[in-house]
């Protein structure tokens, strides 16, 4: 099972994954890790490792969810790309985690992440738009 860790400004991923819960229930295999102004480069880095450490426990790879890209969640989120099973992803939504969790069961990391992506990007919609089609 692919593993999800979150990582935001603020307590974001934490709220996301609160939320995601609300809707499916249960959310194994995820982790949330929320950056504050407040914390060295080095115990942020360490957050995110224990983080990956515990989502991805048997080896079939971590999916990491940032808020945006070029954000320190997301910049630090990048050092880890070296390692292998491991890919982030940046502009974290609803959307895209709960689509994660329903989809992550039989696909390869790569192709989950493209999946996400192209959904995400669907889940914004101009409402207006919508409803004049």
């Amino acid at each position: 099972m692919i593993g999800l860790v979150v990582v935001t400004h603020s307590h974001l991923a934490r709220e996301l994954l609160a939320a995601t819960e609300m809707i499916i229930g249960p959310v194994p295999r995820a982790e949330a890790v929320s950056l504050f102004r407040d914390q060295s480069v080095d115990l942020c880095r360490d957050q995110l490792a224990a983080a990956l450490a515990n989502a991805g426990a048997d080896g079939e790879g971590v999916l990491i969810m940032a808020d945006m890209f070029g954000g320190t969640p997301a910049n630090l989120s990048l050092s880890f790309l070296e390692e292998e099973a491991i890919e982030v992803l940046c502009g974290v939504n609803l959307p895209m985690l709960i689509k994660f969790f329903n989809s992550r069961e039989g696909m390869t990391l790569e192709e989950l992440a493209t999946l996400l992506k192209a959904y995400g990007q669907q889940g914004i919609v101009v409402a207006s738009e919508f409803l004049r089609q």
